[in-house]
């Protein structure tokens, strides 16, 4: 019988969506629960960390960690294309880069939303000053770091054959979690980003995007960003 799964999360991508993926490409069921934003308050006391994602399996505890539900998803794919055991290290090379591009990017991206925690008044993202820091980063992080990390993983492509990161013919969690974090780039929600950077710096990268969210499981999950359906 398949167990019943309830993913928690806000109503964007985030973190959560390699997850979504991940289980789309199982072809396992879950309960989507998209939360808005102003609910989060009254939900974050009764999470275990004060976090998002949760999940439950079964009305059983709730689990926390991103990183866990995605490799849990990869378990229920009963073709273990998602995580491969002859291409764990692969897999885990891959996650692990996109977890440094991923924390590499967070100062650009917080200083706006949380500037307190980067040493700056609360109220900074309003200020000239905050704003000119905050296109100023950005701008830079987008021009000179990206195409770095971009690199990486087009040299993973190319390596691995030019179709998935970890070849095959199928893909894994990297490039749920790869696809995931590349769009973040492209979809015009973030202040100071090019939706096209990603296409400008590299285009095999941006391809390979394209022909992920082509793919039957994905295909028409998408509206704007790298991978929309036109």
């Amino acid at each position: 019988m398949a167990p019943k799964i309830k993913l928690t999360y806000f109503d964007i991508e985030g973190v959560a969506e390699p997850i979504r993926l991940a289980f789309a490409f199982a072809g396992v069921e879950f309960e989507d629960d998209r939360i808005k934003f102003p609910q989060w308050q009254e939900l974050k006391p009764k999470t275990p960390h004060g976090t998002l994602p949760i999940m439950t399996i079964d009305d059983g505890p709730v689990i926390t960690q991103s990183g866990a539900m995605l490799r849990y998803a990869a378990s229920l794919d009963q073709a273990g294309s998602l995580y491969p055991a002859d291409k764990m290290l692969e897999v885990e090379q891959a996650i692990g880069i996109l977890s440094d591009l991923t924390r590499a990017w967070q100062p650009n991206l917080y200083i706006a939303m949380r500037p307190q925690n980067y040493g700056y008044p609360e109220d900074y993202s309003k200020t000239e000053e905050g704003q000119t820091k905050i296109k100023a980063m950005r701008v830079n992080f987008v021009e000179n770091e990206l195409p770095k990390w971009l690199g990486y993983l087009a040299d993973m492509l190319e390596k691995n054959g030019g179709t998935f990161l970890c070849g095959g013919d199928k893909p894994t969690i990297a490039d749920c979690m790869a696809v995931a974090s590349i769009r973040n780039f492209t979809r015009g929600h973030v202040d100071h980003v090019d939706p096209e950077c990603v296409a400008k710096s590299n285009p095999k990268i941006a391809a390979y995007v394209e022909r992920f969210c082509a793919l039957p499981e994905v295909k028409g999950r998408y509206t704007t960003g790298l991978g929309a359906s036109q």
